[in-house]
């Protein structure tokens, strides 16, 4: 039973197209079935009709008819190929010339063949094959049968002209036959470009806006953690062994917020946050949240690392730098300004999503209460770590001990100042500039 599922899933999935489509949207995976559909109709429908030609037409035409057959099914084993190796535009453009061209042969073999109708449906598919990058190649496309078609008609139903194997049966009057044939093709032409085009415009503005959903969700949660939800509904919690939690607060802010308008405090914080985020994204970190004044991050997570210590030391610094910075600004213009307390601890932890509405990747564990500890414990403008940390990046920071210090609820911490890079590790006159030997300690952690 196994094996007939297997194999059921097997031709389902070739008759889908997966793997010619594996990696591309909806809206780009649509016109590549339609030709592979296309070229699969255009196989075996007159590959099905052969015995019925032999056995039905009159002898005179069989060859006419054979190799014609093969003119056609040639190019379209070739399309097919190219579609294979993702050539989807080109593929679609082979496959609508030598379908159009085998449906030329048949309207010149016989005046009173129906296959001039199939210009009408190939007139709608260069709208459904080919790429709305190529507008142009679409309606060239769309236009040429639909004039193969005008001409079929007028030629042998106007005219009265010969095909390759006799006259038509019947002519009538041009001004009885032409103008209504034009009309159609006209209307059928605008029918269809107005349809695929509001279905084009349609599918750009749910891409644009699915982009925009998704990068909202994702500056809510790790991309990994995103992509768990929307496949299981659920993301497990997931245990870190080694990860390492920081914490930034302002000193002062409840009497300088109390100096500030709403409107610029806010603008004052989000000034802040905002750097602060593009420095998460430098170093491989994790923003976790804002509490008020209050921004917390992490490293090794979601995604387990070796170097979370030192990222996290790295961050600080170019936190600290730019705080420090801001602060000599607003010094200079009699302003009041910030300072800030970075405390970072290292340990295991715990992370996960909570809640079905709101919900919020977040960590648990004693790491993230020592964690706030040492910021608690800091000073202002500095980059405050525990012994653990310390044991981390010891060959990477100049460090300054502090000795055991007193926490709340957690006893005497060792702590310690990070100063900044080693002196062997950082470019001439920079603190926190790693140099080339940096990298490569860096790189083999």
């Amino acid at each position: 039973m196994k094996k007939v599922n297997d194999i059921y899933d097997a031709i389902r999935e070739w008759f889908q197209a997966k793997k010619i489509t594996s990696g591309l949207t909806q809206s780009e995976a649509r016109p590549v079935r339609t030709t592979f559909y296309t070229q699969l109709s255009m196989l075996a429908i007159p590959t099905l009709l052969v015995v019925s030609i032999y056995f039905n037409e009159p002898p005179e035409t069989h060859t006419f008819s054979f190799i014609h057959y093969f003119l056609l099914i040639i190019p379209l084993l070739f399309a097919f190929y190219l579609l294979r190796l993702r050539y989807y535009n080109l593929s679609a453009v082979i496959t609508l010339v030598a379908v159009n061209y085998h449906l030329l042969a048949l309207t010149m073999s016989q005046a009173d063949d129906p296959a001039p109708l199939g210009f009408l449906v190939t007139s709608i598919l260069s709208f459904l094959m080919i790429s709305k990058k190529f507008n142009t190649v679409r309606v060239v496309i769309s236009i040429l049968p639909l004039g193969l078609f005008l001409f079929s008609q007028y030629y042998y139903k106007v005219l009265g002209g010969d095909a390759i194997f006799g006259p038509p049966r019947w002519v009538v009057p041009a001004e009885y036959l032409m103008p209504p044939l034009v009309l159609l093709c006209v209307l059928f032409v605008l029918i269809i470009y107005q349809f695929v085009k509001a279905v084009d415009l349609a599918e750009a503005k749910l891409t644009e806006e699915h982009k925009k959903s998704e990068q909202l969700l994702l500056n809510i949660l790790p991309e990994e953690i995103a992509q768990e939800l929307k496949e299981k509904g659920v993301s497990e919690p997931r245990v870190h062994r080694s990860a390492t939690v920081c914490f930034t607060d302002f000193k002062g802010f409840t009497q300088i917020a109390e100096t500030l308008s709403p409107t610029e405090l806010v603008a004052e914080l989000d000034r802040c946050f905002s750097y602060f985020d593009s420095v998460m994204e430098r170093h491989n970190l994790e923003k976790l949240k804002t509490i008020g004044d209050s921004y917390m991050f992490a490293g090794s997570i979601p995604e387990s690392n070796r170097t979370h210590a030192v990222d996290c030391v790295m961050a600080a610094l170019e936190i600290q730098a730019f705080m420090n910075q801001m602060k000599e600004i607003k010094a200079n213009q009699g302003l009041p300004y910030w300072e800030l307390r970075l405390g970072i601890h290292s340990g295991d932890l715990i992370a996960g999503v909570i809640g079905e509405k709101k919900f919020a990747y977040d960590v648990w564990s004693d790491t993230v209460n020592t964690a706030s500890r040492c910021e608690s414990s800091g000073i202002p403008g500095r980059i405050n770590i525990s012994g653990t940390t310390y044991e981390l990046v010891k060959d990477f920071f100049e460090c300054e001990y502090r000795g055991a210090v007193p926490a709340k609820n957690k006893g005497e911490i060792e702590m310690y100042f990070v100063n900044g890079l080693l002196a062997d590790l950082r470019r001439a006159g920079e603190d926190r500039i790693p140099n080339e030997e940096f990298r490569k300690r860096y790189n083999q952690l």
